[in-house]
């Protein structure tokens, strides 16, 4: 796509503003139980709580890390129709795993850590947390709803550079939060609490 009819496009994006402000609500709805003890009712059992974050978890980091490193890859270094059809199948990921479990992972996450006292008495759970929440900021929010919008998909080069900038910075807050859940260790909490 042009350059120039890119420019225009995004200047004359009449949803611009809308987008912005479902970012900005989901960052804010998101980041409440960091600083708001709530009491959160349990639905569900230990262990199948445990079993649905697991899994969600899963899910996620498997199609994180393949997406990074496949979607980006050929998008850089294959022909413009291998890079949209990349492009199309990192859509359908991005809508049918990474939005749905980046919602359920960390819900029964907070769930399950009702059982414990809930984040303010978990250190760790507090770091793993709000390292998931910057990643959101980062990279699952914006890409979700530019995934969703799909107004570049003629082009699959489109976003590389801050695409590989985002899938780098999420890939390092899933191994801090992976550092925090096995070792029960938190660097961050102290600095708030």
């Amino acid at each position: 796509m042009n350059t120039a009819v890119t420019e225009l496009q995004v200047d004359t994006d009449p949803w611009k503003y809308f987008w912005y402000l479902v970012y900005l609500v989901v960052m804010i709805v998101t980041v409440i139980p960091l600083f708001v003890t709530l009491q959160l009712p349990q639905v569900f059992d230990r262990i199948t709580l445990l079993l649905i974050h697991e899994f969600a978890g899963f899910l996620f980091i498997g199609h994180t890390l393949f997406s990074n490193i496949w979607a980006m890859r050929i998008r850089m270094t294959q022909p413009e129709e291998a890079g949209i059809w990349a492009r199309g199948f990192l859509r359908k990921l991005a809508l049918s795993i990474t939005f749905p479990m980046s919602i359920i992972s960390p819900g029964a996450g907070l769930l399950l850590m009702e059982y414990y006292g809930g984040l303010s008495n978990n250190p760790w759970a507090w770091d793993a947390y709000f390292a998931f929440w910057l990643m959101a900021g980062v990279s699952i929010v914006p890409d979700v709803i530019r995934y969703g919008r799909n107004r570049n998909a003629a082009n699959p080069k489109h976003g590389i550079m801050s695409g590989a900038v985002r899938g780098n910075f999420g890939t390092l807050m899933v191994i801090y939060i992976l550092w925090c859940m096995i070792a029960k260790d938190s660097l961050v909490y102290q600095v708030f609490y």
